[in-house]
């Protein structure tokens, strides 16, 4: 009788680490497969730093221009920026020229801070804040203020672009 019983809590212990091996391979699995387990934003240090640069870099570079020098701008644009954001600069740039020409308009931006909400692979979502200053020479009016955007980006060519800004 001895026996039969250690051989049912043998068996009863077999059953249930089976089940809770199979439990947790498929837990681990559904970890595996999650959105968040894919973002190397999290976990890699060195990729989270390259995209933060070059796209810091970027930002200052479209946002900043002087009235006396336009094109330099456009063609730091051109550098930096891919799809959907180039139809949104060429639309927004078209009138702040005109504008920055007239009221002889130097804008700097400066980005404060930068975080990766996302990197996956070659694309990523940033959140970016920047202080932002402008100076009519023309009347010789200062202002400041800050932002926030939400800003995607890709790397093409083993360069970090910005395809997407969307201002907060």
């Amino acid at each position: 009788m001895r026996r039969a019983s250690t051989l049912g809590v043998l068996a009863a212990v077999v059953v249930a680490s089976a089940v809770a091996s199979l439990w947790f391979g498929l837990a681990a699995d559904r970890l595996r497969q999650s959105p968040w387990a894919t973002n190397t934003a999290l976990v890699d240090a060195s990729a989270t730093r390259a995209v933060v640069d070059e796209v810091g870099a970027a930002v200052r570079s479209v946002f900043s221009y002087d009235h006396g020098n336009t094109d330099a701008t456009e063609r730091s644009a051109r550098q930096v920026l891919a799809g959907e954001a180039v139809e949104q600069y060429t639309a927004l740039f078209g009138e702040v020229r005109q504008r920055a020409v007239e009221q002889q308009v130097v804008f700097t931006t400066a980005v404060r801070s930068i975080g990766v909400v996302e990197l996956v692979g070659d694309r990523a979502r940033l959140l970016v804040f920047v202080d932002q200053q402008t100076l009519r020479s023309a009347d010789n009016e200062h202002s400041s203020r800050a932002g926030q955007l939400d800003v995607r980006a890709e790397r093409l060519g083993g360069r970090w672009r910005i395809t997407a800004i969307t201002v907060l």
